[in-house]
């Protein structure tokens, strides 16, 4: 997959140039969009990270993230109704982002190739950002909302649009 500049944005606009259309069954007729809807509470952790998903009427995210020890990125929270007209504006042009020791160390194993300051915002613990502006100052938060967005749209099946109808809270 493309990496582009490390945001949707290309996805997006390669969308919007080509149009969208209802999708069809093999008659012809449109297929209803289906939405997942929660019975109850889901709850997922591993170390100090969680998930936690609340059964809504509307698909909303809530996202946060800490780095103590990069004081740049810090502590962050994002929330937004992540399928309405604010996910172009505000979420899919988030770049992804990395820190810099820990490319460092990845590059000298042999395990990153490709990657540059064209597709990725860099961060380090102690300069700072490495190659700034950042579009939002929460970015990184951003980020990881499109990436969850990314992840939970995988259950989509069958007309389903995947993302469940919920209230989704989510730190890492």
């Amino acid at each position: 997959v493309p990496f582009f500049d490390g945001s949707a944005n290309a996805w997006v606009e390669a969308i919007e140039q080509v149009g969208r259309k209802e999708a069809l069954d093999r008659c012809g007729n449109n297929v209803e969009k289906l939405a997942p809807h929660l019975s109850e509470p889901f709850y997922v952790s591993r170390n100090d990270s969680f998930m936690v998903a609340f059964p809504a009427s509307k698909v909303h995210i809530s996202c946060g993230i800490d780095f103590p020890k990069v004081p740049a990125i810090g502590c962050q929270w994002f929330s937004s109704a992540a399928l309405d007209d604010s996910y172009e504006k505000h979420i899919a042009c988030s770049r992804t982002f990395c820190i810099y020791e820990e490319v460092e160390h990845m590059c000298s194993m042999g395990l990153i190739k490709g990657g540059s300051l064209d597709n990725a915002i860099v961060c380090s613990a102690t300069k700072g950002w490495l190659n700034p502006p950042l579009r939002f100052p929460d970015e990184p938060c951003r980020h990881k909302v499109l990436d969850l967005i990314g992840d939970l749209s995988l259950f989509a099946r069958s007309g389903s649009q995947g993302f469940p109808m919920a209230r989704v809270i989510s730190f890492k």
